[in-house]
């Protein structure tokens, strides 16, 4: 495997990341998705860390319990159970298809809507700013524990 793909685990143990994983950044050079992790409650930030690490060794072979699409074609939700259905949303490359994510809107699901209202759209919109400028609007993910 190339070295980028090598990775330390939560253990601090080396393990093979099969997919690279980053995370959105406005215009202002904010990194969204850790802003949004971070107002999280610690048990729900544990699941969805678990939930990326699952991701970034498994991919698309977490379809469909755990990543599903949604009604905008190319923008995909992890489905983070628990009290609180967290459902951030993401994009497979959109650089190097295949070989990485990127978390573009962190979302929650309440019944059938989204909040914050709109994120489906925010996640078109932020996936055509990375396709545009990949160097300046997302940067690799920062985990939030």
């Amino acid at each position: 495997l190339p070295l980028a793909h090598l990775g330390l685990n939560r253990y601090g143990q080396f393990c093979n990341w099969l997919y690279k994983l980053f995370d959105y950044v406005d215009a202002q050079g904010r990194n969204v998705i850790k802003g949004w992790a971070s107002i999280l409650q610690k048990p729900q930030r544990a699941k969805l860390n678990q939930l990326l690490d699952k991701l970034v060794k498994h991919g698309d072979g977490l379809y469909p319990q755990m990543l599903t699409g949604t009604d905008i074609p190319g923008i995909q939700k992890l489905r983070v159970h628990g009290n609180v259905q967290l459902r951030p949303l993401l994009c497979s490359g959109p650089i190097n298809q295949g070989e990485e994510y990127t978390l573009l809107q962190g979302a929650k699901e309440i019944g059938d809507r989204w909040s914050p209202m709109g994120a489906l759209e925010s996640a078109r919109e932020h996936k055509a700013a990375v396709v545009a400028d990949p160097e300046h609007r997302r940067k690799e993910h920062e985990r939030v524990s």
